[in-house]
């Protein structure tokens, strides 16, 4: 998993988009947001490129699982590609959900108190690890890691794990969809480091912090810390 930034206020992979070809990635991006799904050629023609140039972007693209292509086949000849934005790509895009969140949660705390707030990230972490269990659960305990990291891959954390030498696993995550909300509320947080100690157990740390001013998000999971099986939510 690559790493991501902030250019002019959007997010964005570093290893996509350096400095020469950002603008061009950024919007073979937005044209194929603004039509759903669109050819090689449409491409080339709307933005005034080479195919050859769109090809490498489209295929950097796809490497990152921002786009995805089906076939169509008409006849002899060459079968033509057809792109379209995979979920990943979604969080490119600014939304104002954080902030709706942001408002409800303030709602929350002024009509029924800090404890009701305290009540719902309990309520979300409780949901979060019936969830992720049914996708980790009975596998090895270093693909039960992995297997969380591509959840939070899928939810826009852009997640990624390495193995250190001695075999204890980092969990990274590049990005907080949860930023806005965890700027005032440190109970998002909270929450996330006990979601994770209840799915893996007691052994996992976080080193690094966003909400502090840091890049990721980082957590070491030490060896031989799984949770017990019968371990409830």
């Amino acid at each position: 998993m690559k790493h991501a930034s902030r250019v002019d206020g959007e997010l964005v992979r570093t290893d996509l988009l350096d400095k020469a070809n950002h603008s061009t990635r950024n919007a073979i991006v937005a044209l194929i947001k603004h039509r759903g799904e669109a050819g090689m050629k449409e491409i080339s023609t709307s933005m005034g490129i080479s195919k050859m140039a769109v090809s490498k972007h489209l295929s950097n693209l796809e490497r990152d699982q921002l786009v995805q292509k089906r076939v169509i086949r008409a006849g002899v000849g060459r079968p033509e590609y057809r792109y379209s934005l995979t979920p990943n790509a979604h969080y490119l895009f600014p939304t104002s959900y954080p902030y709706i969140a942001l408002s409800a949660l303030s709602f929350i705390e002024d009509e029924m108190g800090n404890e009701a707030v305290h009540e719902f990230f309990d309520r979300r972490r409780r949901e979060l690890v019936d969830r992720y269990s049914k996708r980790m659960r009975d596998l090895p305990y270093e693909e039960r890691i992995k297997e969380l990291a591509r959840v939070r891959e899928e939810e826009g954390f852009l997640a990624e794990t390495n193995r250190l030498q001695d075999g204890t696993m980092v969990l990274i995550e590049h990005n907080c969809p949860l930023m806005t909300v965890a700027s005032k509320y440190g109970l998002a947080c909270t929450a996330e480091l006990s979601l994770f100690k209840q799915l893996l157990g007691e052994g996992v740390e976080r080193t690094h912090w966003m909400v502090n001013g840091e890049h990721v998000c980082r957590y070491i999971i030490w060896k031989g810390t799984e949770p017990q099986a019968n371990s409830q939510p």
